[in-house]
C-alpha cells in the first residue's frame, strides 16, 4: 500500500494519534533518504548480516550493563532460526546505508521484537525511524496495542517513544544469574 493509501486509511478510522505516528513516520523517512539510508523489507539473503548487527550491538551495548551470562543468553535468543522464523511469520524490516544492514526491527501480531541500530548509528533518529515503520505496519494490519521487552540500556528510547511500563521482570539465566527487562506497551488506535 503507498503511504498516500496509509493516510486514508487512518484518517478514515478518524484516529488524530495515528495520523501523527504515520506523520512522524513520514518526516524520519524523509531524514533518512538525506542521509542516504534505505528501509526495506527483510529478504533471506540478509540473514547473516541481520544476525552480525544483533550480535555486535549487544555486545557493545549490553557488557557493563548485563553480566556474560544474560549477554550470551541475548546472542543465544536472538538466533537464526528465530530471526528466520519471526521474519516469515510477521514483517521485518532492514535499514541499509552503503549497501550494509545498519538496523532491524520486527513486529509479529501485536509484538515487537529485535529492534537494534548499529552503535555506530544511533542517536541519529534511525531506531525511530524503525519503530514508527513498525507501528505503522501494525496500525495498517488493525493492530491498536503493541507490546515488546525493553532491556535496560534501551528502556529510555521507547520511554521517548510514549511506551509504558506494564511491569520490571526478569529472566533467569546461566549460573543463577538475572536478566532484567521491562514489558511495555503503547497505545496507537484508541477504539
Amino acid at each position: 500500500m503507498s503511504t498516500h493509501g496509509w493516510w486514508r486509511l487512518i484518517i478514515d478510522a478518524g484516529n488524530s494519534a495515528s495520523v501523527c505516528i504515520v506523520a512522524r513516520a513520514q518526516r524520519l523517512k524523509k531524514m533518512a533518504e538525506k542521509k542516504n539510508v534505505k528501509m526495506r523489507k527483510f529478504e533471506r539473503a540478509d540473514l547473516a548480516e541481520v544476525k552480525n548487527l544483533i550480535d555486535q550491538t549487544i555486545g557493545a551495548c549490553y557488557r557493563g550493563v548485563y553480566c556474560a551470562e544474560a549477554v550470551q543468553f541475548f546472542k543465544d535468543w536472538h538466533c537464526i532460526d528465530r530471526i528466520l522464523a519471526d521474519a516469515e511469520e510477521g514483517y521485518t524490516v532492514v535499514a541499509k546505508q552503503g549497501g550494509q544492514v545498519i538496523g532491524t526491527g520486527t513486529i509479529v501480531g501485536n509484538e515487537i521484537k529485535r529492534v537494534f541500530v548499529d552503535p555506530a548509528f544511533q542517536n541519529r533518529g534511525l531506531g525511530r525511524l524503525i519503530m514508527r515503520e513498525l507501528e505503522g505496519r501494525a496500525i495498517l494490519m488493525g493492530i491498536g496495542v503493541v507490546n515488546l521487552d525493553a532491556s535496560l540500556p534501551s528502556k529510555k528510547f521507547y520511554d521517548s517513544l510514549g511506551y509504558i511500563t506494564l511491569e520490571k521482570t526478569f529472566r533467569e539465566v546461566e549460573n543463577n544469574k538475572r536478566l532484567d527487562f521491562y514489558r511495555m506497551e503503547k497505545t496507537l488506535i484508541n477504539k
